[in-house]
């Protein structure tokens, strides 16, 4: 099928800005991805036990990034309107409501895991699900401040940076999280704790390398109008936030659901999660690159762009992820075996219950993929509080609804829980897709009787 020249120049720069966001992703996504092989390592007991801990987690962090994301589209729409003004007011805004977040959510992290013993199932290591807790969540204001200096670079369509120093995050924990859990050399055997240091520690050394750069990238800003991009950030960011905690509770709450299939199903469980995200790095790089680029057309008034942006994008989005789902029905123990030793015999039945789940998520994370995408390219729009509203349908109604239904109520058991993921992702997709195509009509028809 022929483009057009306006077709293939849009699909050139996507893929020139989306490469390095997705290289960006797989590194920050890398340092929970070698946290979970280096812990699958040290045995059943403490995978589950950072499975449960990782749930209540990012129930919550999963809500800051989202309103830290609303940091590269006020700085994509303000690059594309040619306003330096506003990149710098959009960074420094950010950086202060990461502040401000983490100072309210970091105690409350440390609160819930001195109540983890009370609320785990009892095949469940709560002592060791709530050490990894305390410790892991040290790196969340480092992670919240590298979004929001990340946002400068990808929204003003430079991206490079961000993604050498990802890499180099991602070696610090490489070479750290198996050091210190295994206790390699001199330094001592920490365990799951030594895993948790190490990806915490990564986060600060990100955070710090890029601080200087972005800084200078985006010059500085007028300290007056900070507390109004501040609270600027958090209108648009909120909804935002709220949407990526009502998927994210869906997985939370689905995990917590799992734990009552036993220790062994929810280690598979874990284990396909991270199979799949450390997959899903790819369209939500792409969704990044797709806002950015619907942000800076609908910063320049080009809603035809904007339009040609986001279709591009998702189209691409869907396509990689049909690849991948592919290769996890042809291939399921290729990829179970970065995070379990295969050749174990007393691994057999956790990869027997992770390869099932594992076939039900080809179908998952194709239309994952594709409501990420639409995501991103609303965000573009900063369009956020209608993709609010589909996510709570789709994921707490339709999506647990289901899989609690299926998983308890007719008996299917574990595998129903991820029926109903797919069912929620499924709406998700197929409404936000709708909602990304009236906006952009909508806005084009205005443009043909108002030029």
């Amino acid at each position: 099928m022929a483009f057009s020249s306006t077709t293939q120049a849009e699909l050139r720069s996507l893929l020139k800005l989306a490469g390095p966001v997705v290289l960006s992703q797989f590194a920050s996504n890398a340092l929970a991805l070698i946290a979970t092989a280096v812990i699958g390592r040290l045995g059943a007991a403490e995978l589950a036990a950072a499975a449960y801990a990782n749930a209540v987690y990012y129930l919550v962090f999963m809500m800051l990034t989202g309103v830290m994301l609303s940091v590269a589209p006020r700085v994509a729409q303000a690059h594309g309107a040619g306003h330096p003004a506003g990149v710098a007011r959009a960074l420094h805004g950010g950086l202060r409501l990461a502040l401000l977040l983490a100072a309210v959510v970091l105690p409350l992290m440390w609160g819930v895991a001195s109540l983890l013993p009370q609320l785990a199932p009892t095949d469940i290591r709560a002592d060791l699900s709530a050490q990894f807790l305390r410790v892991y969540s040290l790196g969340m204001l480092p992670t919240l401040v590298f979004i929001a200096l990340r946002g400068v670079f990808e929204g003003t369509g430079r991206p490079q940076v961000v993604t050498g120093i990802a890499f180099g995050g991602l070696l610090w924990a490489a070479l750290l999280s198996p050091s210190l859990a295994f206790g390699w050399g001199p330094l001592p055997r920490l365990g799951l704790l030594g895993a948790a240091t190490a990806s915490a520690s990564a986060a600060w050394v990100m955070a710090l390398a890029l601080w200087p750069l972005a800084l200078r990238r985006a010059g500085k800003a007028d300290l007056q109008q900070i507390g109004h991009e501040v609270r600027a950030l958090f209108r648009l960011g909120w909804p935002i936030g709220l949407t990526l905690g009502a998927e994210g509770g869906m997985f939370t709450v689905t995990t917590l659901l799992m734990a009552r299939f036993g220790a062994d199903v929810l280690a598979a469980h874990n284990i396909t999660l991270q199979a799949i995200t450390a997959i899903f790095m790819i369209p939500l790089g792409i969704a990044s690159a797709t806002g950015v680029r619907v942000g800076q057309a609908a910063g320049a008034r080009n809603w035809a762009g904007a339009r040609r942006a986001g279709l591009l994008g998702l189209a691409l989005s869907t396509t990689v992820m049909l690849v991948f789902a592919a290769l996890e029905l042809l291939a399921p123990r290729t990829i179970l075996g970065v995070f379990v030793d295969v050749q174990d015999p007393r691994n057999v039945q956790l990869l027997a219950t992770a390869t099932l789940f594992l076939s039900i998520a080809a179908l998952f994370q194709t239309v994952d993929g594709l409501q990420v995408t639409a995501n991103g390219a609303l965000r573009g729009l900063q369009d956020t509080r209608v993709p609010l509203y589909i996510s709570l349908v789709a994921y707490w109604l339709v999506g647990l609804g289901l899989g609690s239904l299926l998983a308890f109520g007719l008996g299917v058991g574990a595998r129903g829980l991820w029926f109903g993921l797919t069912a929620g992702l499924i709406f998700a997709a197929s409404a936000l897709v709708w909602r990304f195509l009236t906006l952009t009509a909508r806005q084009n028809r205005k443009e043909e009787l108002y030029p």
